[in-house]
């Protein structure tokens, strides 16, 4: 029978969670993630079974504006067999049938030899950091950061959309909804959004704000809340300041991506007001 690729279903989450888990060498489990694809773009995931057995995972996020895809997986046990292609196949003609522009992704270096052969080129680096030591917060920083109420999610995604390129109401709805205790904005003189952060629990974002200030106050209102060891974080090369700033709250650079666009570039202000993506996987 061989490989074969059809839609991720819920009744294959156990085993695809342990595929996605081996492929990326980690033991914290992605079920979160696997979910949150069935919930947000059930139509865009596919999984590659070899004899029945499944074997590889991708997903898709169409934003209409551009889409992302992530959590490309092949379990090591198939990898070489060309899982990955066919994977890739699958989601490119289903974002091609939804009339989709433009395909965004963040690749390693193995991955990127695969991507470039299907037309993707890389326009930009996406660091990923991870908090190595625990810094005291300063004392100064004194304004105040409150928690977003359901009410104000309209305004947030409006807020959200120019500097994303793109409105992704659902996807910040799902990860308020998470935990709306992880949830933190800070407003302008008027009482208007001027920044948020959702802080998962192994990572801070979408995390976006239109001053280092707003920024620094959203993490540090972050941190000292109660998040998991080591809170990880995925940023463009491009973003100085959010690299400087992570760096004085005791983050290291664990690995750099590579940034990747299918089609035509993408409008956004990726580089200035984004400090954190929501995963590798949703951008």
């Amino acid at each position: 029978m061989g490989i074969s690729i059809s839609p991720f279903t819920l009744a294959e989450l156990e085993a695809t969670d342990e595929v996605v888990k081996a492929a990326y060498n980690v033991l914290h489990s992605r079920k979160e993630t696997l979910q949150r694809y069935l919930m947000l773009e059930q139509g865009g995931c596919f999984v590659a079974k070899d004899e029945g057995v499944v074997v590889g995972f991708g997903g898709a996020m169409d934003y209409e504006a551009f889409a992302y895809i992530g959590l490309m997986s092949v379990h090591p046990a198939v990898q070489k067999r060309g899982v990955g292609g066919l994977l890739l196949e699958a989601l490119l003609a289903w974002l091609d049938g939804r009339g989709c522009s433009s395909v965004l992704l963040d690749a390693t270096p193995v991955g990127a030899r695969l991507y470039e052969r299907y037309g993707f080129v890389e326009d930009d680096k996406t660091v990923v950091l991870r908090q190595m030591e625990r810094v005291p917060i300063p004392h100064s920083l004194s304004e105040p950061v409150s928690l977003l109420v359901e009410e104000e999610l309209p305004a947030l995604v409006a807020f959200d959309a120019p500097w994303f390129g793109a409105e992704r109401g659902a996807v910040l709805a799902s990860y308020w909804a998470d935990n709306p205790q992880r949830a933190f904005v800070v407003r302008d003189v008027h009482g208007q959004i001027s920044g948020y952060l959702i802080a998962q629990p192994h990572a801070l974002g979408p995390w976006v704000a239109r001053t280092v200030e707003d920024t620094e106050r959203l993490l540090a209102r972050a941190l000292t809340f109660s998040v998991e060891s080591e809170p990880g974080v995925f940023v463009s090369v491009s973003n100085r300041d959010a690299l400087r700033l992570l760096k004085r709250y005791g983050f290291g650079e664990q690995r750099v991506l590579s940034h990747m666009r299918k089609g035509k570039c993408v409008q956004r202000s990726r580089h200035t007001m984004l400090y954190g993506q929501a995963s590798l996987g949703f951008g």
